[in-house]
């Protein structure tokens, strides 16, 4: 079944998403349609919640243009500051300069639920922090001052009307 990406500021992107507690096949399923959502969009990362699906699940890409799995992530410490121009599925052809922490340590699930843990930086470290936000009911706009906001909820809505 193919997935649809959900457009911002559809209220599911501002709710938390619930816990993965069942690890089963409609779980691989469900990875693998959000994963060709992802390519089909040319994204880098996408999380449960972007297809309509309140899991806390995602997909982080690599830069080396592979992919991996996160069930349950948390991040577990950060450090330094970085700058990056940052764009969403979710609020497409929308782009603006977010402050993130430049490294990160989180500890997650894969699909059969191990437990795992990561220290990313760079890049990496930039998308698991901008899915682990959707995760907690966050879009990057939410980063951005109010009248930011504002101008992108309007071209979102423009942007809707003309697809759809």
């Amino acid at each position: 079944m193919e997935r649809k990406i959900v457009y911002w500021p559809d209220k599911g992107l501002n709710t938390p998403t619930r816990p993965v507690e069942d690890f089963g096949p409609e779980l691989e399923a469900l990875l693998e349609e959000m994963l060709e959502a992802c390519k089909k969009a040319d994204g880098i990362g996408i999380a449960a919640n972007q297809v309509g699906v309140s899991l806390r699940l995602a997909w982080i890409g690599q830069e080396d243009g592979t992919f991996f799995e996160i069930a349950n992530p948390e991040i577990l410490q950060r450090s330094g500051n970085v700058t990056y121009e940052e764009g969403c599925l979710s609020v497409p052809d929308q782009f603006e300069k977010v402050k993130r922490f430049e490294k990160v340590k989180v500890r997650f699930q894969d699909r059969t639920g191990a437990w795992k843990e990561l220290e990313a930086e760079g890049r990496l470290a930039h998308v698991f922090q901008h899915e682990i936000d959707h995760l907690d009911g966050k879009v990057f706009v939410d980063h951005l001052s109010q009248l930011k906001r504002g101008i992108i909820r309007e071209r979102m809505s423009i942007f809707k009307r003309r697809n759809g």
